[in-house]
């Protein structure tokens, strides 16, 4: 059984990750504030004499305008380069392990869909068991604005997936390698989940991360990015294209393929797998007293309830 090193502490390892995705969404934050600031200096000073057309240009500017995500994201990437000392490029997304078969990525296609299918069943249920107690949840459709704005595609299909799988499939996962498998493709998964500060997004991308975690250490770092762009890219915004563009029922057909269909042969996979799953989890396993001891993390606690607070606020304004 493995013992557990006390020279080697997860609690300080943890802290230091999560102490920088602190940092990190400050910086998205501080930037969209900033680049907000620049923008309504910008249409106030051209629409100042026609007051409904300003706020009108203001309201679609700010909310169509990808760019401050694209540029918090490259320093964010830069940022955990520095975390990394040097070692994120040069080593963390440069490993490699099995090659890919065409069963396996058959595999993670369908878990796709069973994890778009299982998140939104759990969001659905917590959705309204926040509204029986009378908090509902305003937020517009992001696919909509997704397709109006060039700036925001191309951060939530592109460069979204590249700079997120580097955050926590590079930096976070290398980072906690070292106290098993296990430990650091859970932590890396919640994380993932909470960094995203939103209810509708939570548990989807808590499953996803576990299987980007097992794929980056198992097969390589660039299958995590591709799964990602390929679910952004062809699984949210195509079909979404599809139902508003093309054929709204070519659209629910192949999203109940994808999704019913792809719960269904994943959770087949899980069933015949099950040994082979649960042999993987015992040999990569942390020793005794890993997860305990990480729990002990300050910096872990501030994402914890920061995000979920910030998850909570749509719900609070719509109150």
């Amino acid at each position: 059984m493995k013992q557990y090193n006390r020279f080697l502490d997860p609690k300080k390892d943890l802290g230091a990750f999560s102490a920088m995705i602190v940092l990190y969404l400050a910086i998205m934050t501080g930037v969209s504030f900033l680049w907000s600031f620049v923008i309504s200096s910008f249409i106030v000073g051209r629409y100042k004499g026609d007051p409904l057309e300003m706020q009108q240009q203001l309201t679609e500017s700010i909310s169509k305008d990808g760019m401050s995500y694209i540029i918090a994201v490259l320093i964010g990437v830069i940022l955990f380069a520095l975390y990394r000392k040097g070692a994120l490029f040069k080593g963390d997304v440069r490993q490699k392990g099995r090659k890919m078969t065409w069963k396996t990525f058959m595999v993670f296609i369908v878990f796709l869909g069973f994890a778009q299918l299982v998140s939104a069943t759990i969001g659905q249920i917590l959705n309204q068991m926040l509204g029986t107690l009378g908090f509902y949840n305003p937020q517009e459709d992001m696919s909509e604005q997704l397709s109006q704005s060039w700036s925001l595609l191309l951060y939530a299909t592109l460069l979204g997936p590249i700079t997120e799988e580097l955050v926590f499939r590079g930096a976070g996962l290398r980072a906690l390698e070292k106290f098993g498998k296990v430990f650091a493709i859970l932590m890396t998964a919640i994380i993932f989940g909470l960094f995203h500060a939103n209810l509708d997004q939570l548990f989807f991308a808590i499953i996803i991360g576990l299987g980007f975690g097992y794929l980056t250490f198992e097969y390589s770092f660039w299958w995590a990015i591709f799964f990602h762009i390929f679910n952004n890219l062809v699984l949210s915004q195509g079909l979404h294209y599809l139902g508003t563009h093309v054929n709204e029922n070519l659209s629910d057909f192949i999203q109940v393929l994808v999704f019913v269909g792809g719960t269904i042969a994943f959770t087949v996979v899980l069933i015949v797998k099950r040994k082979e799953i649960l042999h993987y989890i015992q040999e990569n396993r942390p020793a005794p007293g890993v997860f305990q001891r990480s729990m002990y993390s300050f910096w872990f606690w501030v994402v914890v309830l920061g995000t979920t607070l910030m998850s909570l606020l749509p719900y609070l304004r719509g109150y």
